[in-house]
């Protein structure tokens, strides 16, 4: 026989360790992005000068509109990266567009006018502080989205 036979469970034709390992990588980036969404991502904090004390409000990513883009952008890539190891690593590819959007509602998160009330900084000299703060929820889901982003575009990049 010149042509080997397809077994069910094996892997499809043009579908390499690398492509199944870049879709891996893209279904974890794309996990770790929709946990973010779940994390602190911003705060108010007070701290009392007289205690030596701080208080802080944090709100999370889906407390917030943004947030819930976010979430949608990690299951997504999520599906992309399973759909990019079972099919094609066009797939895989495709995931770059979460990833985006999930870059874009993180900065629209911190550029919402509407939310000016709850991000009051003001100081009663030796009293009293008030300032808002970024969370480290923010900056993961920053860092997987750029991840994301990444291996999304090596998918890409490798099949030219």
């Amino acid at each position: 026989m010149s042509h080997p036979t397809q077994h069910p469970g094996g892997p499809r034709r043009g579908t390499s360790v690398a492509g199944v390992l870049r879709a891996a990588g893209v279904f974890v980036a794309g996990f770790a992005l929709a946990v973010t969404a779940l994390l602190p991502w911003a705060g108010l904090t007070a701290e009392f000068g007289i205690l030596d004390a701080s208080l802080t409000h944090a709100v999370r990513g889906v407390d917030a509109g943004p947030g819930w883009f976010v979430l949608g952008a990690g299951i997504t890539a999520m599906l992309l990266g399973v759909l990019g190891a079972a099919r094609s690593w066009l797939f895989t590819g495709l995931a770059i567009l979460p990833g985006a959007v999930a870059a874009f509602a993180l900065a629209m998160f911190l550029a919402d006018p509407r939310d000016l009330v709850g991000r009051l900084d003001f100081q009663v000299s030796g009293l009293l502080r008030v300032h808002p703060t970024i969370q480290y929820g923010w900056f993961a889901g920053l860092v997987a989205s750029v991840a994301l982003a990444v291996l999304a575009a090596a998918a890409l990049l490798r099949r030219r």
